[in-house]
């Protein structure tokens, strides 16, 4: 019966001869796919990959080569946009937009028992225009 050490440089030999192995049939395998898409016109979308991932590698994000320049991501539709204060506060008129974190005065009023909703701005009533 062979050591245990012995069965520890078998099973790195083995991972070594795997390892091997998988290269020279991962190499004939990119081969033939990239003929195949050759010849037949696959495009990344019909394999299911988006066009900006067509050249990562199972799920890594793509490194950036020599030379080349990346595209700065599309910022989201709603960056930048003003929003109108839909809170105040009456005794300092401190304004919040009910966006994001709560601000300490807000938090403060409703600790204090006040509504939130007793700290809504009313809206301005509109002037219609006459023609």
């Amino acid at each position: 019966m062979p050591s245990y050490s012995e069965i520890i440089q078998q099973i790195s030999d083995l991972q070594k001869q795997a390892d091997r192995q998988r290269k020279e049939e991962y190499a004939s395998v990119l081969k033939t796919i990239k003929k195949q898409i050759s010849e037949y016109g696959i495009t990344p979308e019909e394999l299911g990959f988006s066009a900006g991932s067509a050249g990562s590698k199972r799920g890594r994000k793509p490194t950036a080569k020599a030379g080349k320049v990346r595209k700065p991501r599309a910022k989201r539709a709603s960056t930048g946009i003003k929003v109108a204060p839909k809170y105040k506060d009456p005794a300092t008129g401190d304004t919040w937009t009910g966006r994001g974190k709560t601000p300490k005065w807000v938090s403060a009023a409703v600790a204090s028992g006040r509504s939130l909703e007793s700290l809504l701005i009313s809206p301005v009533a509109s002037t219609p225009t006459g023609t």
